[in-house]
């Protein structure tokens, strides 16, 4: 088959301009090479790992983009290095070989309407009941679930799994006749035996072991279950058949009068763009995928250059698989390596890829992938900016009774908590209902302030009617929160010091309603505080991470200034860190020296970062810029259920781009000629 050498062709119309949306909700990468962290179930559920409370990727959040909410629905004992959703299934991998998969099919039954999860929080927490009682059984109720949100885990290999997709028996189209009749994982592992391990999903055993000759970056089943192909650290793609086992005179075996199927390799086919003797860091490949309708098969190098077969091809002896190739938008540069690729489910026929920073290519398969889009995650302009609402935190509207003053107190609160910096001006104003975009989750010490205020509500009702404090404490009091208060009282020496300052009748409703005015006015000290002290240590922050950042540069960098004149090391035998800084140490290259205080830095960040990395590729990641996740970075990519949404990860959030659903109707697959 000829290969396609027409010249790339400019579309804008593959996706639409707007609705783009981007979640403040970031994926942030593991692993410089692997950013494959995000998968889709449905239409509007996008899945990811967040930070726990040890700062490590170890909870999998739910986003719904439909109501802009996320929720955990999964702990992990471990730091996922690649993430994948499909049929109902979230499956993740890490380091040592340590693989998860569990079930999320089940929301459809706990979003139903009547349900527990349906039921909001003024529900769950009427205003007239005692906060804390109510705080306390909710977090009774979250202490009987923690044990079931921890996701099981099982170990085939001791090695890093590098990547995992997901395959299922074929529902609108015919499966191979030997294919699996469940659902199933692919795992690649990154182990001395470059293992591929199909293991099924319903009991995570293992059903087929495969192996390289190098590091496996990517296995995928074609949609019919005929084919799996592997992509590693070498140039090649290896093709497997899934043929009957035969005995030595050519009969099948069998059992229960069915024959028994295995993977049998069929070849190779060496990638365009890549070399034999290529042994740097920017080889191999770590995407791949089919078409929904198993007709193509895309891979995508770290050189940037795309490769598009025709499956029928692949096991037909002489034939040309290849139909074309073309570069992403920055080929042989570092941040133009392809991370992530799939092609769009169903009939839109669209192939997309993450470029490694910043940038994701849309190719038209029914324009021969010469049509194509490129998208830039850092026009912020062309974006609506979402907050995420984490229904796991408290709303703080519920500390305040009054309608009125609750939404004061809730604008003050976005106010207080805004991470924009926008100013008042222009914003909406106060009590406006678009607020609920500042819904962020609180931190530690802003939760703790909250409960606090809490307690003190609950232990002013317990005491009641008190007598007013003197009048210069009050005075004082009403001059610092900015209010006037008048009037004055007997001693305070039998009133508890936290009793309402504001009470001066003993009335109960009069009584009732200077409390509230009194925890308004506290609280919003408190926020105020919290803001000023915010924009404070942001500007520090930003101080001390710019002298960091330009300090890092020129210690972490000077040595590897370019790849050029750079020390040729990978290669040279010994393995592990104290032969990595030997060889650096006793290197001749000038701009070396001076570059660290002494070698004995140098050998203690090498060391530091084996133990927390132990299969890494160190001097990979120390010649490469990526020490640090740049704002733009991508993480993943995932297609709606339907194939008409597009989800893009990145460290600063997941965007969201719609297809142009009404163009594709008239662009056919066929031109008449």
């Amino acid at each position: 088959m000829a290969v396609s050498s027409n010249p790339y062709a400019p579309n804008e119309d593959l996706i639409l301009p707007r609705p783009r949306r981007r979640f403040r909700s970031g994926v942030r990468w593991q692993h410089w090479q692997l950013r494959s962290l995000i998968g889709t179930d449905g239409q509007n559920y996008v899945y990811f790992p967040v930070p726990g409370a040890d700062k490590k990727n170890t909870q999998i959040q739910r986003l719904n983009t439909k109501t802009q909410e996320s929720e955990t629905v999964k702990r992990l004992s471990f730091n996922p290095r690649c993430l994948v959703a499909r049929n109902g299934w979230v499956c993740c991998g890490g380091e040592s070989g340590v693989f998860s998969a569990f079930r999320v099919g089940e929301r459809s039954a706990a979003d139903a309407p009547g349900s527990r999860s349906d039921v909001q929080a003024d529900d769950r927490l009427p205003l007239s009941i005692d906060l804390s009682e109510a705080t306390s059984a909710l977090l009774a109720e979250a202490a009987r679930s923690d044990k079931s949100l921890v996701a099981q885990s099982v170990t085939f290999v001791k090695e890093r799994v590098n990547c995992i997709t997901l395959w299922a028996p074929p529902t609108l189209a015919e499966a191979f006749e030997g294919a699996y009749d469940q659902d199933v994982a692919v795992l690649a592992h990154n182990d001395k035996d470059s293992t591929v391990i199909v293991a099924s999903l319903r009991d995570q055993e293992p059903l087929d072991t495969l192996t390289y000759p190098e590091f496996v970056n990517r296995g995928v089943i074609s949609p019919d279950g005929r084919l799996l192909i592997a992509i590693s650290d070498d140039p090649y793609l290896y093709i497997h058949e899934r043929k009957e086992n035969k005995t030595e005179n050519g009969s099948s075996v069998r059992v229960t009068d069915r024959p028994i199927y295995a993977w049998s390799p069929c070849g190779r086919i060496q990638l365009k763009g890549q070399s034999k003797d290529d042994q740097s860091d920017n080889r191999g490949s770590f995407a791949a995928c089919f078409s929904s309708s198993g007709r193509y098969l895309a891979v995508g190098t770290q050189y940037g250059v795309i490769s598009v077969f025709d499956v029928a091809a692949l096991t037909m002896p002489g034939a040309q698989p290849l139909i074309t190739s073309f570069n992403t938008s920055r080929p042989n540069a570092e941040f133009g390596a392809v991370r992530d690729m799939a092609f769009s489910p169903g009939p839109i026929d669209l192939l997309a890829w993450t470029e490694d920073r910043g940038r994701v290519g849309i190719a038209d398969a029914r324009a021969g992938f010469d049509a194509r889009q490129i998208l830039y995650l850092d026009k912020e302009d062309d974006f609506e900016h979402l907050a995420v609402t984490d229904r796991g935190t408290i709303d703080p509207r519920l500390l305040d009774q009054r309608g009125e003053r609750s939404e004061t107190l809730w604008s003050r609160l976005a106010s207080a908590l805004d991470p924009s910096g926008e100013s008042r001006q222009n914003r909406q104003p106060e009590g406006h209902t678009s607020l609920a975009r500042y819904n962020i989750p609180l931190t530690a010490e802003e939760t703790a302030v909250l409960e606090a205020i809490q307690d003190y509500r609950r232990r002013q009702d317990q005491y009641g009617a008190t007598p007013s404090r003197p009048a210069a404490e009050s005075g004082s009091s009403s001059s610092s929160t900015g209010n006037s208060g008048g009037g004055s009282g007997p001693g305070s020496g039998s009133r508890p010091p936290w009793a309402d300052r504001a009470s001066r009748t003993a009335v109960e409703g009069g009584r009732n309603r200077e409390r509230s005015a009194s925890v308004s006015r506290d609280v919003n000290d408190i926020l105020d505080t919290i803001r000023d002290q915010r924009i404070r240590n942001q500007h520090a922050q930003e101080r001390l991470r710019a002298r960091e950042d330009n300090n890092a540069e020129r210690r972490r960098y000077a040595p590897f200034s370019g790849l050029n004149s750079a020390p040729r090391v990978a290669g040279s035998g010994a393995s592990g860190p104290g032969a990595l800084t030997s060889r650096l140490a006793h290197t001749p290259n000038p701009t070396y020296s001076g570059a660290w205080d002494n070698i004995e830095a140098l050998a203690a960040y090498i060391m530091r970062d084996w133990e927390e990395n132990p299969s890494r590729r160190v001097l990979g990641t120390l010649m490469s810029t990526q020490l640090r996740p740049g704002p733009y970075d991508t993480a993943g990519l995932s297609w709606s259920e339907n194939g008409d949404v597009l989800f893009v990860g990145a460290e600063n959030g997941v965007y969201e781009f719609c297809v142009n659903l009404f163009g594709r109707r008239f662009s056919p697959s066929i031109t008449l000629s």
